[in-house]
C-alpha cells in the first residue's frame, strides 16, 4: 500500500473549470479543446468559467448530448471538420471540372 492510502488520504484529480488561454483564440478552438475533454470538464466549464464564450461552447456540448439536439451536433461537427461539402464543391476547389 502506498503512503497516501495508509495515512487515510487519497490523491484526488479535479476537472478543469475553464478553457486554457491558448485555446481561446476562437469558438472553433474552444470546441476542439472541449471535444478532447471528459464530460465532467465540460460541465464544470459551463458552471464555473467566467468567460461567456467558454460557457457557450460548453452548453453546445451539453445540449448535443443531453437533449440529443441534432442542430447542436451538426454545429459541433461543422466546427471540428469545417463542414460538409458536396462532391461538386470539392472538385471545383481542386480545379477539376465535373
Amino acid at each position: 500500500m502506498t503512503d497516501l492510502v495508509r495515512q487515510g488520504t487519497v490523491e484526488r484529480k479535479h476537472y478543469r473549470g475553464e478553457i486554457p488561454e491558448e485555446h481561446r483564440a476562437s469558438m472553433d478552438t474552444r470546441i476542439r479543446w472541449l471535444w478532447n475533454q471528459r464530460w465532467g470538464t465540460v460541465q464544470k466549464v459551463y458552471y464555473e468559467s467566467p468567460d461567456m464564450l467558454d460557457r457557450t461552447a460548453a452548453i453546445t456540448f451539453i445540449q448535443a448530448i443531453m437533449s440529443k439536439d441534432l442542430s447542436s451536433i451538426e454545429l459541433i461537427f461543422t466546427r471540428l471538420e469545417g463542414g460538409a461539402m458536396m462532391d461538386e464543391e470539392v472538385l471545383e476547389r481542386a480545379g477539376l471540372r465535373v
